[in-house]
């Protein structure tokens, strides 16, 4: 079984490509997760993870780059829940919940509405096997710039 593992990973460039991306995207989540423990927003991650899904939708129905339509939602989740716990007496990880909670729930609504013969939730959550080239180097890019930053605000 691993034989057949080694070897497909050097007869197939898809298997490199996967490899790689999982390896990079463990280690930077690794270092960043310790970052939000050790900061107190560990559900901050979670709730802008799904967040991202309504504006998802919303760029399928505009027929937009989906990654805009995410990036757009997902930090109009962390300013809604900055204002909710700066203007409220509702703590942060209630804040967190409802903006999650109805960020989600708008999502699920519009993709019924968008009524697509793609499954939105599988662009969302993707495949790792289908990790093209560029992929690859925009995750390397993107990682190695999150480590000089989290590592720059740990000393």
């Amino acid at each position: 079984m691993l034989q057949n593992f080694i070897n497909g990973l050097y007869d197939f460039h898809f298997l490199q490509n996967a490899l790689i991306t999982s390896v990079v995207i463990g280690i930077v989540s690794g270092t960043v997760g310790c970052f939000i423990i050790l900061r107190g927003m560990s559900l901050m991650g979670d709730a802008i993870s799904h967040a991202v899904l309504p504006g998802v939708a919303i760029s399928y129905i505009l027929g937009i780059n989906f990654f805009i339509g995410a990036i757009v939602f997902g930090l109009l989740a962390s300013i809604i829940i900055t204002f909710i716990k700066s203007n409220s007496v509702i703590k942060g990880d209630t804040a967190i919940g409802i903006t999650f909670s109805s960020f989600l729930a708008l999502g699920v609504i519009l993709i019924g509405v968008a009524n697509s013969s793609t499954d939105l939730f599988h662009i969302l959550f993707g495949n790792i096997l289908a990790v093209q080239d560029i992929d690859k180097w925009i995750t390397i890019g993107v990682s190695v710039l999150v480590l000089v930053i989290d590592s720059s605000s740990i000393f």
